[in-house]
């Protein structure tokens, strides 16, 4: 049972999403999914796929991205990747920086595709951050990475895979920060709307 592990010993899908823009319920999608299974600090899986849109790509995207038109042909639909990515997930609890804006994404593709609404807990590090680190006025993850002296290369920021990654060792950092605060459990951050966007069910 996820509840009765401490923080550390908990695995944890660590992901991140690629989209056409920033508005699910105005027709943008996801691009790409990256992700990973984190446990005591190891990553112990890994997920990555580039998605087909429906639209093309403009040009603000392609330059934030790195990701182009070209690369997107010949890829599976959205429907067929978060279908995938959900399985993958399991019941595991579910983290990201910035959570709110891409778990957006995975609940109107849910909707769109007549999928089951997620039950995950999803954890946001943004809100660690902010909680952890109050008095600092930055918290993106290019500042994140740096703040935890976690290797990164620029140039491949804003690929799902390599920010999720990124993400990851960031969150395992917090996670260690967090323990020395009093908080062991699952249900210790539970408590705090701005770190867990969704309880979800931690009895699985």
């Amino acid at each position: 049972m996820i509840s009765e592990l401490t923080l550390l010993d908990t695995t944890f899908v660590i992901f991140d999403l690629e989209t056409t823009g920033l508005y699910p319920s105005s027709g943008d999608s996801i691009i790409e999914i990256g992700a990973v299974k984190i446990k005591n600090g190891k990553i112990i899986d890994r997920y990555d796929e580039l998605i087909k849109p429906e639209k093309i790509l403009s040009e603000e995207i392609i330059k934030i991205t790195g990701i182009t038109n070209e690369m997107l042909k010949g890829k599976r639909s959205e429907k067929e990747c978060v279908k995938d990515f959900m399985l993958w997930v399991g019941d595991l609890p579910m983290v990201a920086h910035n959570a709110k804006f891409d778990i957006s994404f995975i609940d109107m593709a849910c909707l769109k595709y007549n999928f089951d609404n997620i039950k995950n807990m999803v954890i946001d590090t943004l809100g660690i951050s902010r909680y952890l680190e109050s008095s600092e006025r930055k918290h993106s993850l290019a500042e994140l990475v740096k703040r935890y002296d976690i290797p990164w290369d620029e140039n491949k920021h804003h690929r799902a895979d390599y920010d999720s990654e990124g993400t990851a060792f960031i969150f395992y950092k917090m996670l260690q920060k967090l323990a020395l605060n009093g908080f062991n459990k699952i249900e210790d951050i539970s408590k705090y709307p701005f770190m867990v966007i969704r309880k979800g069910s931690i009895n699985t």
